[in-house]
């Protein structure tokens, strides 16, 4: 008893479990968790030392060389890349793609890291690990208020975050733009030198006076009190009322009458925040794993709308991004993608095969779908982008399990068999060649599974749904349509072959006229076959080349960059003037709000989109546009009125891109233990770069050389003088940059007291000469100029390292080459320069062009052991060698068309494109198995061999034109709404699958008729 007949015999409980599975396939739809891509694991974690004032080359030897050592000793360690810039060490560690259990590493790490601080120099700072690095921000708010300092708006984020947290699935809330309270004692050096008070007593009073300790407690028998003397400063008066001694006088003066006393916010800004070009303080909000977004961030913004009607006047809290509008996009509409192409599969199918028998099979297709999503549900996946549309790749594989078991059915009952044989019959011939056919299919989609790089996690649900589908079609083929066919398909005794043909003379004599021209001239044809082949090579090389296309998502990004050395203070007033220009409605009337971030790379709101490290000469802003249809106009204009009105910056306007990385950038890296040979040669490829036309957005990431002013102390003098270089270093520090002398502590904030010099002397370069250093032994100041000499020194502005080597990234756009075509234009200069290098330093290719070739050998890893499968079922399914060695020789038959379809609808090559040519070897896999499978058949009962050979093609092709022609209709909607991420994909499976499967039907029987010897009777007679 097959399974057919088990499903017959128990068809009350197989339908009322079918029928469980379609209601809870359709709750799944609504509940299932919901993402615009594909979750992808951040395999990233940040290890930041700062070491204030310390120039980046001692901070690269000193520190971050230090920290790499201990860090390459952890075995799951695939990456590791620093930046060293003044005062501050930054590594990226990254982990082998093959790990998912993060947790233990991430405390391996801070180990390491741990046992390193005792390596480092003194006066450097605890390392700081942050391994929430990939962490998403759902949503990002901006607090803005112009009648309110930040001091107050930081006080009502505080209460903001604190209720925020309260929404179910909330994470967690960073804040950021938050500008800290400072107490500044501003004094003039000259002054202090003429009442000869050293900055060292100053501190020393103000610390010893601004304490908080209890006085003890006094037991006087029935009760007991504790005693607390005053002295800290509980107001912001009480720290001008400190009373400092003149030295070797008895007068005392009020700390006022001797500094300038200020309230202010960290200086110069650090970080700092702006939405639609006002101050503002953003919250980045990220959602608990598991939780569906289109559930959480209404919850949010009701919650959001509640606090807004609660803030003061004049304070308001926007939405800056929200991501759970752009997964509703996606998903609403990969969902009505899916929904035409569901509509077409059925018109289509009812057309070939009637309304009764179109009915049966189309209606495989939306259960189908409904089983997978309940399946889904079950195993905890998620909608997203890549799962959807598998569904529409996956079609044309659904709907042919069921059209075969369908037709034969119908064949059966027109030969004069009962519905009881027909289904036992049916059921028991074609379960196994089926099956076969979905496990090849399947074992095609498994090296996306198995590849262990984040651009096979990104397709890795493809793999999925492709398993999910299939086996549930088959299930549902084979349980189902025999059982739908017994009680609704109508068949009337005496059709034959030849009377088909007569029902269908023009499709059915056609292609057995070509088939009987392509049996006698078997090795012209297969010749006509290998000239088309070499010929779709030859023209793939044509084919334009991109890892993975840009997004559709209706933003913009802006980069901007200053020369290096540029103070966070002009960052800051250069990104004002940028907002305002971006606020004119006239010039960009499509941008709907922007938010800035100075000094940093604000929250990562998108999975792919990595921030950059925080530099004081850089910027980001984010721009929310109107429609994706407005997008490149608005990138045209903002391209050339950046340009124009910002010539001293270097601005970088661009679209969001899809998958792991930015396909549009190409980057080199120069690498080597020589910083100048390495430095320069980046120089040089950077100047190629930019004599390529069309190129922009040249930069390298060591940016320019800045200059130092080294104080060269004279010892013998400082030493007669009674100053050392620590008392100089010291006073140079706090002179310039300000030192925390104690804190003022303001109900539960805790806000420092910096003393530095007053502005007029903090901003002169020439002050530095005649500042004036405490000697403590003679209790005098003496004049730096006295024991030190000023010379200017040159240096790098940052250090970058990969890997352990100095490592620089040239990397440039082309506004009409892709980053592969520009590798191309480039390559023969850039190992022109590679092979001149000195030994021990190399260049090589990074970004898009490495993650592209490891994302493929990723692929190919697994390609070999899913070959040897494939074959392994095949000869298993027919007992025979040579019958899949046929259905291995048709499969780069797709290609031909494939290409074809590239170059005529102008798509690119690339990842996606590569995954429609798997769905498409499934397919053609498909097809010859059961077209042989049906030859073997019709030889069993014929005596004649060519006969039965053109009898089984002829019968077969209604099924498998159908199977093509449902494929090819279910992806023009794809096509049509020129989706970004299967536009290329769906026009090579289209074509490939078009022009292949004419190919293959012509090609598999040739092949048959030419391994197993059937001549045909012209032939003979020759």
């Amino acid at each position: 008893m097959n399974l057919s007949e088990i499903a017959f015999k128990y068809r009350k409980p197989f339908f009322m479990i079918f029928a469980v599975l379609l209601v809870y396939g359709t709750i799944s739809y609504f509940t299932l968790p919901a993402r615009e891509d594909p979750e992808i694991i951040i395999r990233e974690a940040l290890v930041v030392t700062n070491y204030p004032g310390l120039n980046p080359e001692r901070v690269e030897q000193l520190i971050t060389k230090k920290l790499e050592l201990a860090i390459r000793q952890i075995p799951e360690v695939e990456e590791i890349r620093s930046t060293s810039i003044t005062g501050q060490s930054v590594i990226h560690v990254e982990v082998q793609d093959k790990y998912f259990n993060l947790d233990d590493i991430w405390q391996d790490l801070r180990n390491k890291v741990s046992a390193a601080q005792s390596l480092l120099p003194d006066g450097t700072l605890t390392s700081i690990v942050n391994d929430e690095f990939g962490d998403v921000a759902v949503l990002t708010l901006a607090l803005t208020g112009d009648d309110f300092n930040m001091a107050e708006m930081y006080d009502k984020s505080k209460h903001i975050r604190d209720i925020l947290y309260g929404v179910v699935g909330t994470k967690k809330i960073e804040v950021l733009g938050v500008q800290e309270e400072r107490i500044f004692l501003e004094i003039s050096n000259s002054k202090l030198a003429q009442l000869k008070i050293s900055p060292r007593n100053l501190t020393d009073i103000l610390q010893s006076q601004n304490i908080i300790r209890p006085g003890g407690m006094i037991d006087t028998g029935n009760k007991s009190f504790i005693i607390e003397p005053t002295g800290n400063f509980s107001t912001f008066e009480d720290i001008g009322k400190t009373l400092i001694s003149i030295p070797n006088t008895e007068d005392v003066l009020a700390l006022s009458d001797l500094v300038d006393i200020q309230r202010g916010f960290v200086d110069p800004p650090n970080q700092t925040s702006y939405f639609n070009g006002k101050r503002a303080i953003i919250f980045a909000i990220s959602m608990l794993s598991g939780n569906n977004v289109l559930e959480y961030a209404p919850r949010m913004r009701k919650k959001i709308e509640e606090l807004g009607q609660t803030l003061p006047v004049g304070m308001h809290l926007d939405i800056a991004t929200d991501q759970a509008e752009q997964v509703s996009n996606t998903v609403l509409g990969v969902s009505g993608n899916v929904m035409q192409t569901l509509l077409i599969v059925l018109v289509v199918v009812m057309l070939f095969l009637g309304v009764r028998t179109g009915l049966i099979v189309g209606a495989i297709v939306p259960f189908v779908m409904l089983i997978t999503l309940a399946v889904m549900n079950i195993y905890n996946m998620e909608l997203e982008r890549m799962s959807l549309a598998t569904l529409i790749i996956a079609l044309g594989l659904l709907v042919d399990n069921g059209i075969v078991i369908a037709e034969d059915f119908k064949r059966r009952l027109e030969e004069g068999s009962s519905r009881e044989i027909a289904l036992k019959e049916c059921g028991g011939e074609l379960a196994v060649p089926l099956f076969i056919s979905s496990l090849t299919t399947i074992l095609v989609f498994l090296p996306l599974m198995l590849a262990q790089h984040a651009a096979g996690e990104y397709t890795r649900s493809i793999s999925l749904v492709v398993m999910i589908s299939l086996l549930s079609s088959w299930v549902l083929a084979m349980c189902i349509t025999p059982v739908l066919c017994y009680y609704f398909l109508k068949g009337t005794p005496s059709s034959s072959p030849q009377d088909k043909i007569k029902e269908t003379p023009k499709l059915y004599r056609f292609y057995e006229s070509l088939l009987h021209w392509a049996l006698r001239f078997k090795v012209l044809f297969l010749g006509l076959m290998l000239v088309a082949l070499i010929a779709s090579g030859f023209l793939m090389t044509k084919v334009p080349q991109q890892f993975f296309p840009n997004s559709d998502r209706a933003q913009i990004l802006i980069y901007t960059e200053l020369p290096a050395g540029t103070t966070t203070r002009t960052t800051d007033r250069r990104l004002k003037d940028m907002f305002a220009l971006l606020a004119d409605k006239e010039k960009f009337p499509h941008i709907l709000s922007f938010s800035g971030y100075v000094g940093y790379g604000g929250p990562r709101f998108v999975l792919s989109l990595s921030p950059e490290d925080p530099a004081s000469n850089k910027g980001f802003i984010v721009l929310n546009i109107n429609s994706s249809e407005n997008m490149q106009p608005t990138i045209d204009a903002l391209r050339v009125d950046l340009l124009n009105q910002f010539p001293d910056m270097m601005v970088r306007v661009g679209r969001m891109f899809l998958g792991p990385t930015d396909a549009s950038k190409l980057e080199v890296q120069v690498k080597g233990p020589d910083a100048d040979i390495v430095y320069n040669t980046g120089k040089t490829i950077e100047a190629i770069f930019s004599n390529i036309p069309d190129t922009i957005d040249v930069r390298t990431n060591w940016e320019n050389r800045t200059t130092k002013v080294v104080v060269k102390i004279d010892q013998q003098r400082a030493r007669r003088a009674g100053v050392t270089s620590a008392d100089i270093a010291t006073s140079m520090e706090g002179y310039f940059n300000g030192t925390q002398i104690t804190e003022f502590r303001e109900r539960d904030n805790i806000i420092p007291i910096i003393f530095r010099a007053d502005e007029q002397e903090r901003f002169n370069l020439d002050k530095m000469r005649s500042m004036n250093v405490y000697s403590s032994s003679r209790q005098t100041n003496i004049p730096l100029f006295q024991i030190a000499d000023f010379v200017p020194q040159n240096q790098y502005a940052r250090i970058d390292r990969e890997n352990m080597f100095r490592t620089i990234t040239v990397e440039g756009k082309n506004v009409k080459m892709t980053a592969e075509d520009m590798k191309s234009y480039v390559d023969p200069q850039i190992q022109a320069i590679n092979a001149a290098l000195p030994l021990n330093h190399w260049i090589e290719y990074d970004g898009v062009i490495a993650d592209s070739a490891d994302a493929q050998s990723a692929l190919s890893a697994s390609i070999p052991m899913v070959i040897g499968l494939i074959i392994i079922l095949l000869v298993i399914q027919f007992n025979s060698f040579l019958r899949p060695m046929i259905i291995i020789l048709t499969i780069p038959l797709s290609l031909i068309g494939a290409v074809l379809g590239l170059l005529l609808t102008g798509s690119f090559f690339g990842f996606m494109v590569t995954l429609g040519l798997y769905s498409l070897a499934g397919i053609i896999i498909n097809n010859g198995i059961v077209l042989i499978d049906r030859i073997d058949i019709e030889r069993e009962k014929g005596p004649n061999d060519y006969d039965a050979l053109v009898r089984a093609c002829v019968m077969r092709l209604r099924p498998i034109t159908m199977t093509t022609i449902t494929t090819v209709l279910g992806l023009l909607p794809l096509i049509i709404s020129h989706d970004p991420l299967f536009y290329g994909m769906s026009n090579a499976m289209a074509f490939g699958l078009g022009i292949g499967t004419i190919l293959t039907l012509g090609v598999v029987p040739v092949l048959y008729a030419l391994f197993f010897n059937v001549e045909s009777p012209k032939g003979a007679s020759e």
